[in-house]
């Protein structure tokens, strides 16, 4: 189903300006569970019975999911002794966070089940994949909810892993929480965003402006001269003139500077700011997950080694 960007979700994303992260990993909101359930009945069906000419017969998928969730967890099934999906949806729809996330898999599991026979399906028909599967639209979900899950082979598995997150992106956000980098907050903000949205060049330019933000701040707070419509190449420059961080050795200090001047800004250069030409390009959503990944422990270094400058 194509999506579409409502004014009341855009206005949620405005006002997570300001929050200290960008992904819960205990949290399923309830927009998302009946987004995922809309999704499973479209792929597999909402009834208990579905009719054939031999009589009725039981949707295996919603059998599946009870009898698997209720023996794992040791409890009644969640839709009683005929596993009625109305009453596994509903018990779903009130569950709690942890249980919640259990079933999200399970539910998960079965559309890519599905998705697997169609493509299989295309492929022995000669058809060319297409690019679209319902999975691809619970992966979306789940970063428009600001879920840090995503679902790998019909696991859920971190966005991020837990010490990227912990030690890089968390504390990213915390020193740019502070007075001088409104700015840089904003932008680093507005590239999650769009990577929830699956705007991924986007998201890849504006983690490149957070960058490139930061250190104007940090140079706005030591009094040090710099142009305005400088690119990162003569920010870093500056950076350095200026003692930003220590230079026990030229190699080092050298290795330093390429790092900052490569990798984060070579990847919006050539996939996200500049024309595109005649075909459309589209800039993965892992690449885009480097980028942030990328953006955030620059900014880690920068606002860290500014503190530690008198």
């Amino acid at each position: 189903m194509p999506r579409f960007d409502l004014f009341s979700k855009r206005q949620q994303d405005a006002a997570r300006s300001g929050q200290s992260d960008v992904y819960r990993y205990d949290f399923v909101p309830s927009s998302f569970r009946k987004q995922l359930l809309n999704i499973a009945i479209k792929t597999f069906g909402a009834d208990r019975h579905r009719r054939s000419e031999v009589g009725h017969f039981s949707n295996v998928n919603w059998v599946w999911i009870d009898e698997t969730y209720s023996h794992e967890k040791g409890v009644n099934p969640l839709g009683g002794a005929q596993h009625l999906p109305v009453e596994i949806r509903n018990a779903y729809l009130n569950a709690d966070h942890e249980d919640a996330l259990d079933l999200t898999e399970l539910i998960a599991f079965k559309i890519k089940e599905h998705d697997d026979r169609f493509l299989k399906r295309q492929i022995l028909q000669g058809i060319d994949i297409i690019a679209y599967t319902e999975i691809n639209e619970v992966n979306y979900r789940l970063r428009e909810a600001g879920i840090g899950y995503q679902l790998e082979n019909g696991k859920l598995t971190r966005v991020d892993s837990f010490f990227v997150h912990n030690e890089v992106v968390k504390p990213a956000m915390a020193l740019i929480s502070n007075a001088g980098f409104e700015g840089v907050q904003e932008e680093f903000l507005k590239a999650h965003a769009h990577y929830r949205a699956g705007q991924n060049k986007e998201a890849v330019s504006m983690a490149a402006n957070a960058l490139e933000s930061t250190f104007k701040a940090i140079f706005d707070a030591k009094g040090w001269a710099y142009h305005n419509s400088s690119r990162i190449t003569e920010l870093a420059k500056v950076a350095k003139n200026n003692g930003l961080w220590p230079d026990y050795l030229d190699k080092s200090f050298d290795q330093l500077l390429a790092t900052l001047q490569s990798g984060l800004p070579k990847i919006r250069d050539n996939d996200a700011s500049h024309g595109q030409g005649s075909s459309r390009k589209e800039v993965p959503t892992y690449l885009a997950a480097y980028a942030l990944h990328l953006a955030a422990s620059k900014i880690v270094f920068l606002v860290s080694a500014s503190d530690a400058k008198p």
